[in-house]
């Protein structure tokens, strides 16, 4: 049944077809028996490339939908598929319909618990289009529960982070991915896979594994680490069931699912030496009254393979605590358990004067290379209020947008635990012009006025793609282009989707009762195109006397 679907599909696509008949194990590895290294990976190259792709989406052909349902059915309930992370048995009919349908009538369930196709190398890095053969490869496609795919996004693998309240055992920070025991070595196996399947031949892309976190393009990480899983957590039957189904249709093979030993004789063993991570690199705890403490900041300290206990410290106006006392640290150590460390602490910020504060917090241990992460916050008047906080947790918030130019516009979107609006003009019908424009602000009785918001940037572009501009003359649902608008000087990220702080922008000379600020977004071709996101946009003043 499974060779005349094959052949069919073939048919639709119009590809040359040949009848495929399945061979052993064994002798599909003929012709790599001995060799090792470079050697070895180029003839598992040869072997694995060119297998047969299947459409992402089809109503009435065969897709990779399909495959994965009979791929990762539950092996004890035909009717249910695993959901891969979480491994939840769940009714493969629940499917991700997309937002205009009614899941809790039809399933019983909310949008976020139906299963949808997780990339386990994110389609970010390297393969964003689904004419992409990597996109379609059901090697690496499992059905995931709608939110935690989410919540993963596109981040690398590696130990430690916040604990996902969704998963036991599951943990995340701000760019890596630690997956529940279970699944960690078919993480590593898919991502070798990958990394030998697509070397740029074919016109696919050159995938790469990177010994770091933090990658972006056609690599992936942490090699180190996924050497770890895939000893830790060997080869179990669901790999090999989902091995066994994948090759009739695709006609090719995850090498190292069915011969292990394969990882070590390409990349070698794990290099084991100690490591300390930290779940995000900077803290802005933005605008906070003098003399008054912040809300905390939840932020981990982890590490792996220590040999000696790790330190986090810092200096006033900064403190630390442990999550269970709120009494105020500079300094506190975490013994390791068997070579690990997972510590989840509060940050907090309490200013005394109206400046800029920039601290560092310092995380050490014995072996490790000291890491830094930068503490940031403003002390303000105590008397200033909130005039506008814009953080996008529920959508636009009152913001509004126009398009000038090209069919691609402002729209809310989500990173992990992220909400915030984002704008890219890539693939657009023609070069893209568009505003994300504030609600009107009434600042006439106010004084000190200070604006900030933050941003994230990915891609490079001819334009530098963004400014933000304020205006005491728009008129709500009106071309922009229409009132008179000054630019703002601030900072903005420099990339790699890294958010930076705006700096605190004084706005005072902007009495008005009719104010609004705007982000522009610009692109040279539909070919060159930067991403843009903003997120906690802020406007706060002192009542005039």
């Amino acid at each position: 049944m499974k060779n005349i679907l094959s052949i069919v599909c073939f048919l639709i696509f119009s590809q040359i077809v040949h009848a495929f008949t399945p061979i052993t194990v064994e002798e599909y590895y003929e012709s790599v028996v001995g060799l090792e290294g470079d050697s070895l990976r180029d003839a598992l190259h040869n072997l694995i490339k060119d297998h047969v792709m299947y459409p992402y989406f089809s109503d009435s052909n065969l897709a990779t939908k399909d495959i994965m349902i009979e791929s990762d059915i539950d092996l004890e309930n035909s009717e249910n598929i695993i959901l891969f992370y979480s491994g939840r048995s769940q009714d493969k009919d629940f499917q991700d319909h997309g937002d205009n349908f009614d899941y809790t009538d039809a399933y019983g369930i909310p949008h976020e618990d139906a299963w949808n196709r997780e990339h386990v190398w994110a389609k970010s890095h390297g393969f964003p289009d689904m004419a992409d053969t990597a996109y379609t490869d059901v090697h690496h496609l499992r059905p995931a529960d709608r939110s935690v795919n989410g919540a993963r996004g596109n981040r690398d693998f590696d130990w430690g982070g916040f604990e996902l309240e969704e998963v036991e055992g599951c943990y995340y920070d701000f760019d890596s991915w630690e997956p529940p025991d279970m699944v960690k070595g078919d993480v590593a196996r898919m991502l070798f896979y990958m990394a030998v399947r697509y070397e740029g031949d074919s016109k696919t892309y050159d995938l790469e594994l990177l010994d770091k976190t933090g990658t972006y393009g056609p690599y992936f990480g942490k090699l180190s680490t996924l050497l770890q899983w895939h000893i830790l957590d060997p080869v179990d039957e669901r790999e090999l069931h989902r091995n066994e189904v994948i090759y009739p249709y695709q006609h090719n093979r995850n090498p190292f699912i069915d011969h292990p030993e394969f990882v070590a004789l390409i990349w070698g063993e794990p290099e084991l030496h100690p490591v300390v991570n930290y779940s995000e690199p900077t803290i802005r705890f933005g605008n906070q009254k003098i003399g008054q403490r912040s809300e905390h900041r939840a932020f981990v300290v982890s590490g792996y393979e220590l040999i000696g206990d790790v330190s986090a410290s810092t200096s006033p106006s900064f403190f630390i605590s442990s999550i269970n006392d709120e009494s105020p640290l500079y300094d506190m150590q975490f013994q390791p358990k068997d070579g690990f460390v997972n510590e989840q602490i509060s940050i907090y910020f309490k200013p005394d004067k109206k400046i800029v504060y920039e601290d560092t917090l310092f995380i050490s241990s014995e072996g490790v290379e000291t890491k830094f992460v930068i503490l940031k916050g403003h002390g303000i008047d105590p008397l200033a209020q909130t005039l506008r906080s814009s953080s996008f947790e529920d959508g636009w918030e009152g913001w509004s947008s126009y398009s000038e130019a090209g069919d691609k516009n402002w729209y809310h979107s989500s990173y992990g635990d992220r909400k915030f609006m984002k704008m890219s003009g890539f693939k657009g019908n023609e070069p893209c012009e568009d505003w994300l424009i504030s609600p009107s602000l009434d600042l006439q009785n106010y004084q000190d006025i200070i604006l900030s918001f933050e941003t994230a940037k990915n891609y490079e572009d001819l334009y530098p793609g963004l400014e933000v501009f304020i205006s005491t003359n728009y008129t709500e649902g009106n071309n922009p282009e229409d009132a008179t608008w000054i630019l703002l000087e601030t900072y903005l990220s420099k990339g790699h989707y890294v958010w930076e702080h705006s700096g605190y922008i004084d706005v005072s000379n902007f009495v008005d009762d009719h104010v609004h600020i705007a982000f522009k977004y610009r692109n040279s071709s539909p070919n060159k195109a930067t991403s843009w996101e903003v997120d906690d946009v802020e406007v706060i003043g002192v009542l005039k006397e």
